[in-house]
């Protein structure tokens, strides 16, 4: 039997791997750098939890819900940029790859790329 073809494009493939790494990121940011004060991280966390079954789903809520987590995401990075200058660089970067995967989220949600 032919294998049926994934729904999903390198660009979504890459989007889902980068919500893993910000999973990965923000654990890392709860354990091992002990900053639990900063609720931020346990929201993103979550919400990067939920958007990754909800993209995995390729349904337009679960992806509206992993593009409301990016755009989460980009703005507590661009926060840290601003206000926090010496952890500039990683939150620049993560605010980049944030930006371009909040522009192609909406690009694939008004493409009618999700059921």
């Amino acid at each position: 039997m032919p294998e049926p073809k994934s729904k999903r494009s390198p660009a979504g493939i890459a989007v889902l791997s980068w919500m893993v790494i910000n999973v990965v990121f923000f654990l890392l940011e709860l354990t091992q750098f002990n900053d639990t004060a900063d609720l931020n991280n346990s929201i993103i966390l979550v919400l990067m939890l939920v958007s990754i079954a909800g993209l995995g789903s390729m349904r337009k809520l679960g992806a509206a819900f992993a593009t409301f987590g990016l755009t989460y995401a980009f703005s507590f990075n661009a926060f840290n940029v601003v206000y926090f200058p010496q952890v500039s660089f990683l939150n620049g970067v993560s605010a980049i790859i944030n930006a371009i995967a909040i522009v192609y989220m909406f690009w694939s949600i008004f493409a009618n790329r999700f059921r």
